[in-house]
């Protein structure tokens, strides 16, 4: 499988836009168009749905108010026996008292005191009883009364409540779907991209697919037969293999944009890129970078061939420089051409690159 460095920059700028519209839902393009075929299917199902989620909380209520009120009527007796325990001691203590003081005088005067303490803490234990249950058991009681009054209302105001939260859940959905709609370009340039990453997983682990490739240039590098100075280049992916160097600009357009005339041509985009990657590749530190096996007919050239994959539409014209494809086509072409290089002139040339991002 083909080793794929970094993200592709349209699915990246597509997470920060629905990260700054607070829509956490999706975690990749296949949840987005999945979205999309399902949307008026989704929209149709919120009210069982709510139904459904308003069910499992009512029985998840008084599955944990039976638990909280057996736990509080275990409580509540282990407290009364403690305390009747405490009673009966107390009791016994009376009458051992009352047994000692019929002996003597002087048991008999400290008996009486002993006997009206003793007296004094049974009988105060006895009144407050139950008061003192029901403060030793107080947070376990509150608990228990709380569960009961939530699920009171929530059995009481249940066709309310779906109705609420059958609203709410509608106009999230609308909301995302608007933000989607709006977001159309990125969502289209992140399926495409996704497209072309997974197309290129399947070749052989001797191949590296760099997305979103980007290099700055200072001092800008110098195209003279086009007059333009080139500060900066960004590719969708840059394929490096055995065969070379692919540059893949990837393009979901549909028929009307392939044709319209305002759209910045990927033709002329993939060119530039080409330009540039050539003078960094054939630069005197490059040479000595790239650990290229040596010839004794000379340097060795490595091939760079410019693509641009079409994922929707595809123009029936050909362009010099630059070869157009579909997406199926994709893998045949790459295979198509001879091998020049070693797997490790590949890892080389692969490391470099990813170095001068």
């Amino acid at each position: 499988m083909t080793i794929v460095e970094g993200q592709v920059e349209s699915l990246k700028e597509l997470k920060e836009a629905l990260r700054r519209n607070r829509i956490t839902r999706f975690n990749s393009v296949g949840d987005i168009r999945s979205f999309l075929r399902g949307f008026e299917t989704e929209k149709e199902q919120i009210p069982s749905h709510i139904e459904r989620q308003l069910e499992a909380e009512i029985q998840d209520i008084q599955s944990t108010l039976e638990s909280h009120q057996q736990a509080y009527g275990e409580l509540s007796a282990r407290v009364r026996n403690e305390l009747e325990e405490q009673i009966l001691e107390l009791n016994a203590g009376i009458a051992r008292a009352r047994d000692r003081s019929n002996n003597n005088l002087f048991y008999r005067i400290i008996g009486f005191f002993k006997i009206s303490s003793l007296s004094r803490k049974a009988s105060r234990l006895e009144r407050n009883l139950e008061r003192t249950v029901k403060n030793r058991t107080d947070g376990a009681g509150k608990t228990v009364a709380k569960l009961e009054a939530d699920l009171e209302s929530l059995l009481k105001n249940r066709k309310t409540l779906a109705s609420q939260r059958s609203e709410k859940s509608l106009q999230d959905l609308n909301h995302t779907k608007e933000v989607i709609d709006g977001l159309y370009t990125l969502v289209a340039g992140a399926i495409g991209e996704s497209s072309v990453v997974n197309t290129l997983r399947q070749l052989s682990d001797d191949h590296y697919l760099i997305n979103d490739f980007s290099v700055e240039f200072d001092p800008p590098i110098h195209n003279k037969k086009e007059g333009d100075r080139i500060f900066s280049v960004q590719i969708d992916h840059l394929l490096i293999s055995k065969s070379g160097i692919f540059l893949l600009e990837t393009k979901n357009w549909s028929k009307a944009s392939v044709q319209n005339l305002d759209l910045r041509s990927p033709v002329e985009q993939i060119r530039r890129t080409s330009f540039a990657l050539f003078v960094m590749l054939n630069s005197d530190s490059a040479s000595r970078d790239l650990g290229l096996a040596h010839h004794h007919w000379g340097v060795k050239k490595i091939p760079i061939r410019n693509v641009i994959v079409m994922i929707n539409e595809k123009p029936r014209e050909e362009f010099k420089y630059v070869k157009v494809l579909s997406l199926d086509e994709l893998i045949g072409y790459i295979q198509y051409f001879d091998q020049t290089l070693d797997g490790d002139e590949v890892k080389g040339i692969f490391e470099y690159l990813k170095d001068k991002m």
